[in-house]
């Protein structure tokens, strides 16, 4: 496999080394920001809940995560990143980040309450939006969900990544396990997807494609 495709995780350490990275936000998002003070239902201590940041990079939301009382997952197949994510995090939190592949890491099933999703599955080819909702879909526990940033433009593969949704697609994608529960815009998003990012919150149904058939 050519080292210089997206594929291959040589072709995103390259680019940190490089410094070429469009897609770091360096901090956290508003809207990341504004679902984090949310407090869980109920009067009781909630439970510590589950976070898989997939494809993390740098990590910066990590921490902001931590903090809100999340227990926190992430990882990356690039190793660059993941050195530099450990650097930034330091000591405390360094061992939250994982050197793997999302589709291929051991990860307990259905273990899961939260995937946060940034700038993850635009860099994928559209090939694999499939396996990317499947392996999710495998991780959340029911009724689980999965939020973040998602990129909404008609993919041109020469020119990307970000390779991102043409409009009805993602809906098409998440529909066969998800329910949407909030779409909005965003409007502190970085250059690169200015006015054509939103943030999406979609809810683990419990609908199981073995026992479906």
């Amino acid at each position: 496999m050519n080292e210089f495709h997206p594929s291959h995780p040589e072709y995103w350490s390259s680019r940190y080394m490089r410094a070429q990275t469009p897609w770091d936000f360096d901090g956290v998002p508003a809207d990341l920001k504004e679902f984090l003070k949310k407090k869980p239902p109920g009067t009781a201590p909630p439970a510590r809940r589950r976070v898989l940041i997939p494809g993390c990079g740098l990590g910066h939301e990590i921490k902001a995560f931590t903090e809100a009382g999340f227990d926190v997952t992430a990882l990356d197949f690039a190793p660059e990143a993941v050195e530099r994510a450990r650097i930034l995090l330091g000591p405390a939190l360094a061992d939250r980040v994982l050197l793997a592949d999302f589709f291929k890491a051991d990860l307990p099933l259905a273990s899961f309450d939260f995937v946060y999703e940034r700038t993850f599955i635009c860099s994928l080819m559209p090939d694999r939006r499939e396996a990317y909702r499947d392996r999710v879909a495998s991780l959340l526990k029911y009724r689980g969900v999965l939020l973040g940033y998602f990129y909404y433009q008609k993919p041109i593969i020469v020119n990307g990544p970000p390779f991102g949704f043409a409009w009805g697609t993602a809906d098409e994608l998440f529909e066969r396990y998800f329910l949407l529960g909030r779409d909005v815009p965003v409007h502190d998003s970085l250059p690169l997807f200015a006015g054509r990012e939103r943030w999406q919150e979609w809810h683990r149904t419990s609908f199981n494609a073995a026992a479906a058939g």
